[in-house]
């Protein structure tokens, strides 16, 4: 609607309009224009007065448009209604069923130089059921029994040397001893004549001289009376001087009879003892000389006699051992069932997401190698799930505790402690049996994992209690698709028995980690959106009382795969939007959940196959706060895949 504007007409033109009009001359009177005027003047202000009222109107209508008219609802919001809720924080992955005690079979031949393959001659089909002891597969043995013939005649030569070199050692014990008995015998007999001479001999000789001096020195002195007798004779003419003399010339005569004693007893002090006692004392060093070198001369060929025959024992012993380990071998070719169970082909992980090296095929005639794991034995009996936890969780899942024993090293020194190395040899050769058969005895469990349930799909009505055994310390390696994401292979054991059983199923683990102790306010995780580089903030659409929706930032705690918790910026009983991505478009960035019959935070392909991230597409560690990531890193943070929808 347009307004015109009114048409002022300026006082001179108006007076020139109603001024008399002059007609010849003369002033003539026109007709009185004051009704025309106040005619004007009415609908000039009658058109003041409707635009007032309009502009008034206008007016109102927008004051009660905005403010009492009613709003038309938005009808693309859904909207959810704060609440404070105890929070149960679980993790739910999927897994394919395992046997709890699942003995592996490895091929434990070892493929030596004439063997450098190993073939399978025979195997029982993969699933059959089997016993203890029962055969599982049988290896061709024809090289090593070849090796067992030729290793049995180098055996042979060995134990004939052996046993010559132990009879030669006998003989030069033997021979030792009789010479050392002889050098000790010459010794002893040397110091008998030591002393035989010193105390025997040599005084039985000085004695002898003694006695002769004392028996010149008295027929001295007797003949020295003679003399004077005889001197006295001769001055009284008793005696003629011939006579005189004569006895004057024994007397000369005794006495180099007494000296001569006398220089036979200073020879033998002085020469003879000193030459016989040096004589019998060289005699007795020497004969000790002899002992010393008979001792050294028997010791040396004892030391190499036993050398020799140490040596040949100990090629017996190796060649011994290098048969023994033929024989072994070849019992190994013969491959028996460690338990009752069913028998599973081995498919390594490498196999199975087709990476690494391929392992060769368990069949007839196919190649194997020493190590190789050729199938497992699971017992129906005692069942787990095999399944992989993202990073982000896996610091906050625990499994069983356990403690060693210390069975493992009592067993070995009992075995080793035994009185003959053949003993030891035959108990070495039973100690992997040994071991495998009381392995059950090494560790000892102090407390069960986290408590969790499972749900296998081929019973999906039967829901199992179980717990978790195990996590790996270590990631598991992932397929190509998937090479972003770090997940770690967790056991969970199934505590309740299920008849039908079987491993390869299918299965979903709900593991409850966490429960809050008193309720906390909650939302669901749809209704938050934002960025990791927000940290432990994030953003909401809050409905206020009077209909308007604003964007309101809030602080995230702890999330499972339905609800989050909220620490700062709601209050219980707010109403917020649960698709925010109604209101900003495609530039959100939000969680979309769709709901899963079964529950779980993982997607899955049916095959045990977990892929990091929920069933709508996002990371689910972009809800996870501080410390459930084992690092303090804020939600999302370094080190988690970014899946978020824009």
């Amino acid at each position: 609607m347009s307004i015109q504007p009114a048409i002022v007409t300026p006082a001179s033109q108006l007076l020139e309009q109603h001024e008399p009009t002059k007609l010849n001359g003369s002033l003539s009177h026109a007709p009185s224009a004051a009704p025309r005027r106040r005619k004007r003047k009415s609908k000039t202000k009658s058109i003041v007065a409707v635009l007032l009222l309009a502009a008034v109107l206008i007016g109102a209508a927008a004051a009660y448009w905005y403010t009492l008219a009613p709003k038309p609802q938005r009808t693309d919001l859904i909207l959810h209604t704060t609440r404070l809720e105890p929070m149960q924080l679980t993790v739910v992955e999927r897994g394919t069923l395992e046997s709890a005690d699942n003995r592996e079979v490895t091929c434990r031949v070892r493929a030596g130089t004439k063997t450098s393959t190993l073939n399978i001659k025979w195997v029982i089909d993969d699933g059959a059921e089997v016993k203890t002891g029962e055969r599982l597969m049988e290896i061709d043995d024809s090289a090593l029994q070849d090796q067992l013939k030729a290793e049995k005649i180098i055996l042979d030569q060995a134990r004939a040397a052996w046993i010559g070199a132990e009879e030669t050692y006998k003989i030069v014990r033997s021979q030792n001893e009789s010479t050392i008995t002889n050098a000790e015998i010459a010794v002893i007999i040397a110091q008998i004549n030591l002393k035989k001479y010193l105390e025997g001999d040599f005084q039985q000789s000085l004695k002898d001289v003694d006695g002769r001096i004392k028996l010149a020195a008295s027929d001295l002195e007797i003949q020295r009376e003679r003399v004077a007798w005889a001197e006295r004779a001769a001055t009284r003419d008793y005696l003629s001087d011939g006579q005189y003399k004569a006895e004057i010339s024994r007397r000369d005569s005794l006495q180099v009879a007494l000296s001569k004693v006398q220089e036979e007893r200073r020879v033998l002090n002085e020469y003879t003892k000193v030459l016989e006692v040096t004589t019998r004392e060289n005699a007795l060093a020497e004969s000790k000389r002899a002992l010393e070198r008979a001792k050294n001369e028997a010791r040396a060929k004892e030391v190499q006699a036993e050398s020799d025959r140490v040596t040949k024992k100990s090629i017996f012993e190796q060649e011994q051992d290098k048969y023994d380990d033929i024989e072994e071998q070849i019992r190994k070719c013969v491959i028996t069932s460690p338990q009752d169970g069913m028998v599973v082909y081995y498919v390594s992980d490498q196999s199975r997401y087709g990476s690494g090296s391929q392992q060769s095929i368990i069949a007839q005639g196919e190649p194997v190698k020493e190590g190789q794991k050729l199938m497992r034995i699971p017992d129906l009996r005692h069942m787990l799930v095999n399944t992989k936890v993202h990073e982000a969780m896996v610091s906050r899942i625990k499994g069983d505790a356990w403690k060693p024993t210390g069975f493992p090293d009592v067993l070995r020194a009992s075995l080793l402690v035994q009185p003959d190395g053949l003993s030891r040899m035959l108990n070495m050769q039973v100690m992997p049996d040994i071991r495998e058969r009381f392995r059950d005895h090494e560790m000892q469990k102090i407390a069960d994992g986290m408590r969790a349930t499972v749900r296998i799909e081929a019973f999906p009505d039967r829901v199992l209690q179980g717990h978790v055994k195990s996590v790996a310390t270590v990631a598991a390696q992932q397929d190509w698709m998937s090479a972003d994401v770090k997940n770690y292979q967790t056991m969970v054991a199934i505590d309740e028995s299920l008849e039908g059983l079987k491993p390869g199923m299918s299965a979903e683990v709900t593991i409850h980690v966490e429960n809050t102790d008193q309720n906390v306010l909650t939302v669901p995780i749809q209704a938050v959106f934002g960025g990791v580089e927000l940290g432990l903030t994030r953003k909401v659409f809050v409905k206020t009382p009077d209909d308007q929706v604003l964007e309101r930032n809030v602080t995230i705690g702890l999330a499972n795969e339905k609800i989050v918790e909220i620490k700062e910026g709601l209050k219980d009983g707010e109403v917020v939007v649960l698709n925010p991505k109604a209101i900003l478009g495609d530039k959100a960035k939000t969680r979309q959940v769709i709901d899963n019959p079964r529950g779980g935070m993982n997607g899955g392909d049916g095959k045990g196959k977990s892929r990091g991230k929920s069933k709508s597409g996002f990371d689910k560690s972009d809800m996870m706060p501080p410390g459930m990531n084992g690092g303090g890193a804020p939600p999302g943070g370094a080190g988690a895949p970014s899946t978020e929808k824009k």
